[in-house]
């Protein structure tokens, strides 16, 4: 035990020895799109609303903030929390459904005169959401699991602290089987099948940046 306590002590003591950098955190929040395949939602809404193919790829806004730390001059560890909305309607039937994206970061930074280029990638535990509104009422439906992503951004200096950023993404999830809240699984009617929120897909997010 001591010796873990002094090789914590040790580490702490060589992190704060280190030189301050000019930036050591900075803060996003930006909008995009998201171009994505959820096979087993897709076939769903074929089924139930008639207003979308089996299999093909759909696009959804995307809301995105977060922020990261600089743990070395060129690697940052950080924390983000993106947002993903769709819906489908048709035959007096509407679908909304959601995904809430938490995840940890970890990406390489490579800096260059008035921009930084950062490439890396991460993992968080996310969850999705469906309501389903029919003429007699409303069900909701809801999973999680774990999602994984990766990007590359590029950050161009728009005055002293601020950046314009550009991002270009791709992640898959496995959140699982959508549920009610008393544990029923949305059932595809046609094959008796259980419906996953499952996806993969690719994104472009266009964000602004400070530098702390």
């Amino acid at each position: 035990m001591k010796r873990i306590n002094l090789g914590v002590v040790m580490a702490v003591a060589v992190l704060c020895a280190q030189p301050a950098r000019a930036q050591d955190l900075s803060v996003t929040a930006g909008l995009g799109l998201e171009y994505y395949s959820a096979p087993s939602l897709s076939q769903y809404f074929a089924v139930t609303t008639g207003g979308t193919t089996p299999g093909t790829f759909v696009t959804s806004v995307q809301l995105e903030a977060g922020a990261d730390w600089f743990i070395t001059d060129n690697w940052t560890i950080g924390i983000e929390y993106a947002y993903l909305t769709n819906q489908s309607t048709g035959n007096s039937i509407q679908i909304s459904y959601s995904y809430s994206l938490p995840t940890l970061m970890l990406r390489k930074v490579i800096a260059g005169d008035n921009y930084y280029l950062r490439v890396g990638g991460g993992l968080g535990y996310h969850f999705s959401s469906l309501s389903q509104t029919i003429p007699y009422g409303t069900t909701d439906y809801s999973s999680s699991g774990l999602g994984l992503k990766v990007d590359a951004a590029l950050d161009t200096k728009l005055g002293e602290n601020f950046y314009a950023r550009v991002t270009v993404d791709g992640r898959t999830e496995y959140t699982g089987i959508l549920k009610s809240g008393e544990g029923t699984a949305l059932t595809n009617t046609t094959n008796s099948s259980e419906v996953n929120s499952n996806l993969s897909g690719v994104g472009l997010t266009f964000g602004l940046v400070y530098y702390f």
